[in-house]
């Protein structure tokens, strides 16, 4: 078959060149007709390795030279990704704890001081492997930043992600093992900073969980057992969170629209060499509609308990060793002016119990709101520059500290 396309492919080659009027014709149809065989070869071998491996075979290019162990790169599907970001900030007050992003103002009468900063942590790089059996494809993923220190999850360079995946094509099953976004509250806002609302009503962190999703139709329900990983053998945090979510993903609502109700409960304590477990729960309402060249995103939230494995450090208990109760949420809108240039603006907030927070300190507040607006350019598709607005309120009882960070962006991506 192959020896008769080829010289089904060679006289009509042959005859086109019969009306070649120089050498330099004749070599560039040459030149032309030997890419275009080759082209033919690899699709050829392509759908022979096809029906070898649909009859239990392997295929030549698995093979490798002379029986060689075959290559990982053609073993599996793989993907490069990542990002190369800096940030430059003006910052007009000093911000809690975090430094490189935004979360609350510092406390006290010094917070006023100004400064710059440089930032280029947010640079990224991920990896992704996958392999089809049956009904099943499975996924190993992982992805690191320069974020964090070697505490907790955060192992310099610090590992964003790393998780197993399974997902059944035909029954529309996912399970999903390793450290991977939380499975509810899972929009984040549009900002340039990297902090993304934190301790503004943004809900967020990257957890170690056992995630289980099932489609049905437009609707995806999701159970997942969450805790961040142990650091210290005394410590009695035992019990992980048990969550639950369910979403109508298009529908009614319109393709790539999206509204969840989510929730979780867990009966745990932070503290070592004590039992003394509290009771902790979370309900959170996520939407995402788009109209137009307009995208509508928020969340809202009200829970006890809500700590670390929510980014809500040192806002989860009250003096009394009770659970801090809160609520919070946030909202952001972006137009897309044209494929280059879109703007976008939000606000979010965090309102704890003022009757559960009595003492403070950088983290620790009454309540805490962000505003922002930003807008991003694209230069070329893998190169966009942006620049960002937040204004800060950190209230703790009769105390209200202020701040603004002004930022410039610039991002590759690949």
């Amino acid at each position: 078959m192959l020896t008769s396309l080829l010289f089904c492919f060679g006289l009509i080659c042959w005859s086109g060149s019969a009306h070649a009027e120089s050498t330099a014709e004749l070599k560039a149809q040459l030149k032309a007709m030997q890419e275009q065989m080759q082209t033919m070869q690899s699709t050829m071998q392509a759908m022979q390795d096809r029906i070898n491996e649909l009859e239990g075979q392997p295929g030549a290019a698995a093979q490798g030279a002379e029986g060689a162990a075959p290559s990982v790169w053609t073993k599996y599907h793989m993907r490069l990704y990542g990002k190369v970001k800096i940030d430059a900030n003006y910052d007009t007050a000093q911000f809690a704890r975090y430094n490189d992003f935004v979360g609350a103002v510092a406390a006290g009468s010094d917070h006023k001081n100004d400064s710059t900063n440089f930032n280029p942590r947010d640079t990224r790089f991920g990896f992704e492997a996958s392999h089809a059996f049956g009904n099943w494809v499975t996924k190993g993923r992982f992805e690191i930043d320069f974020y964090g220190d070697n505490n907790g999850d955060n192992l310099i360079p610090r590992m964003r992600l790393g998780y197993i995946d399974l997902n059944n094509v035909k029954s529309g099953t996912d399970i999903r093992v390793g450290q991977d976004w939380i499975p509810v509250a899972t929009l984040n806002p549009s900002t340039v900073d990297f902090g993304i609302l934190t301790a503004a009503g943004n809900l967020w962190w990257r957890v170690p969980q056992i995630t289980v999703r099932q489609k049905v139709g437009v609707l995806e329900f999701t159970g997942s057992l969450m805790k961040h990983r142990r650091t210290d053998t005394a410590n009695e945090d035992r019990m992980p969170w048990m969550l639950a979510r369910v979403a109508l993903n298009g529908g009614f609502l319109g393709e790539g629209n999206m509204f969840a109700i989510g929730g979780g409960y867990r009966h745990a304590d932070y503290n070592t060499n004590s039992s003394e477990n509290t009771d902790r729960w979370l309900i959170a309402g996520e939407a995402k509609y788009g109209i137009g060249p307009f995208l509508m995103k928020g969340e809202l939230w009200t829970g006890q308990g809500l700590g670390k494995n929510f980014l809500r450090y040192d806002l989860d208990m009250a003096e009394d060793g009770s659970p801090a109760s809160a609520y919070g949420g946030w909202f952001d809108i972006t137009y897309h002016m044209n494929p280059k240039m879109s703007f976008t603006a939000g606000y979010g907030f965090d309102n704890p119990d003022n009757d559960d927070i009595d003492t403070f300190n950088d983290r620790r507040f009454t309540r805490n709101e962000q505003y922002f607006l930003n807008a991003w350019y694209t230069i070329t598709k893998p190169l966009k520059v942006g620049v960002e607005w937040i204004h800060i309120e950190t209230e703790r009882h009769q105390e209200v500290n202020t701040g603004n960070r002004y930022t410039a962006s610039m991002m590759y991506m690949f």
